[in-house]
């Protein structure tokens, strides 16, 4: 037996048992998905995470969207125009109304992006837009942005902000918002109970048109193994994160089915380098990258579901059709421990680390996992199980330890939103603090023209990999378990629009 698979052995994961699930979660013939985590806010502009992300997108529109092959559509902004580098117009729809009847306009659009770029509010997403230095209403139905730079990528981050009515907040607040959320979107909010599930009822007078399912929930069920059982019960139709060891069992049954797809999402450990410690040394970090052996995690965790990251947003580029090879370290524990006793730990230390359990694939046993590998070269390992309510409030205010488990992806799918959030200077997430990355990730997202700009990212993230900024594992693959009855493919953005579900 390999020290890998005495490490999955000694940790009980040779085997999963399947929990029962104490009730049906689908009345009314909902359509259910169910997701690891429950949403963090239905605020829209609240949040960064996907979970969240995904729920609101059914309540809310944007002024522009990705299509099912990830180009920008319309969508509240019939058209944009760019006026020049620093400008950009935007044409919005008529005769678009509010769930509670409220009709959208301009000012809706000002209030919302204003909103979100207002230091005061404290939202997550001021990142996103936050070379906007102006938003100005030409009439009822027509906006100008300005930026302080040119910034090539707004359309693609203008996917992600999500449009409020002015009239509807200024009524109920900021507190009415999160408990009763009034879109433009396909869904209408029905039921809900916090941290277990939400119904969702179509708006039949959609601009979009009416969806094919008519009443839908997406319920939280962090525990996999009562996911499956949900799933094979018939009390939900989607459920996310599927264990690599259950597609057989998942493909035989004639009523399931299993959907793949590569993902925008990239998982990390991220390397706190902004307090003093050990991560302050590059050496260590680098260490910390020879010790753990990936490939061994993707291939026989993950069953090969999985492909080798070795910086920020080379996947991305890759997605997107660049000819990018990502570099990668070699599992090598020996160079580990002579790394670590060049830096000055001959006999490691002690670290503490995050990792949430149900938001992403496997989380907690990788965690647990690159913990005991760790421990083979010295480093020993707090591990740190967090609920992903509260970890998503960790991460966005700098309350995480020195490392933390993350996967990262944001619908936009520009390597931007990868570069900036990440290792931008003072953004929310970001907990590396590196001058010479922060220069070359601000001139990426100002270059104007595509094939500069991607050389810039190849350029970044050669950097960061060599600085060792992560501890890089891997680009996720999507496995989402199935009800036969649905006609719906993911996507790479992690999109779960349901007004894509048809039912056969």
């Amino acid at each position: 037996m390999s020290a890998f698979h005495k490490w999955m052995a000694c940790l009980g994961l040779a085997a999963m048992t399947l929990a029962p699930l104490s009730a049906s979660a689908g009345p009314d013939g909902r359509v259910v998905v169910a997701q690891g985590v429950y949403p963090v806010s239905f605020d829209p502009h609240r949040d960064v995470t996907v979970p969240t992300i995904n729920v609101n997108a059914n309540i809310y529109d944007a002024l522009l969207a990705r299509d099912s092959d990830l180009k920008i559509v319309p969508a509240l902004a019939e058209s944009q125009n760019r006026i020049s580098d620093t400008v950009l117009e935007l044409k919005l729809r008529k005769n678009v109304k509010f769930h509670n009847g409220d009709a959208f306009s301009a000012k809706d659009v000002k209030f919302s992006l204003d909103r979100v770029l207002n230091k005061e509010e404290r939202s997550p997403q001021r990142g996103w837009i936050n070379t906007v230095s102006s938003v100005d209403v030409v009439d009822d139905y027509t906006v100008r942005l300005t930026t302080s730079v040119p910034d090539p990528v707004l359309p693609a981050r203008l996917t992600l902000i999500n449009i409020v009515s002015k009239a509807y907040f200024d009524k109920v607040g900021l507190e009415g918002i999160a408990a009763n959320p009034v879109g433009t979107g396909a869904y209408k909010v029905g039921k809900w109970v916090r941290g277990d599930f939400l119904d969702l009822d179509a708006n039949e007078n959609y601009w979009g048109g009416a969806p094919t399912v008519k009443k839908a929930q997406f319920r939280a069920i962090p525990d996999v193994a009562a996911r499956i059982a949900a799933l094979q019960a018939k009390n939900v139709d989607i459920i996310t994160n599927l264990p690599p060891d259950y597609i057989a069992a998942i493909k035989k049954a004639s009523d399931l089915q299993v959907a793949t797809v590569p993902s925008a999402r990239v998982l990390f450990f991220g390397l706190v380098n902004t307090v003093p410690g050990p991560l302050q040394d590059q050496r260590v970090r680098q260490a910390i990258n020879h010790a753990v052996n990936v490939d061994e995690i993707v291939k026989s965790l993950l069953l090969g579901n999985g492909i080798r990251a070795g910086d920020v947003n080379g996947h991305i580029l890759r997605l997107l059709g660049v000819d990018f090879k990502s570099k990668l370290y070699d599992y090598n524990p020996k160079k580990a421990k002579q790394l670590l006793a060049e830096a000055g730990f001959p006999n490691g230390f002690s670290i503490d680390m995050d990792t949430p359990n149900g938001r992403y694939l496997m989380d907690r046993v990788i965690s647990q996992i690159v913990a005991a590998q760790l421990g083979e070269v010295g480093i020993k390992v707090n591990l740190k199980v967090h609920e992903w309510g509260n970890y998503a409030q960790m991460f966005t205010t700098h309350k995480v330890s020195p490392m933390y488990m993350l996967g990262w992806a944001l619908p936009s799918m520009d390597p931007d939103q990868w570069a900036t959030p990440q290792f931008g200077a003072g953004e929310p997430v970001s907990n590396f603090d590196d001058k010479e990355i922060q220069a070359l990730v601000v001139e990426a997202r100002q270059e104007m023209d595509p094939d500069k700009r991607n050389k810039l990212y190849e350029k970044l993230n050669n950097m960061i990999h060599d600085k060792a900024a992560w501890l890089f594992l891997h680009q996720q693959i999507d496995l989402y378990g199935v009800n036969a009855k649905l006609d719906w493919k993911p996507r790479a953005d992690e999109s779960l629009r349901l007004a894509d579900i048809k039912l056969r």
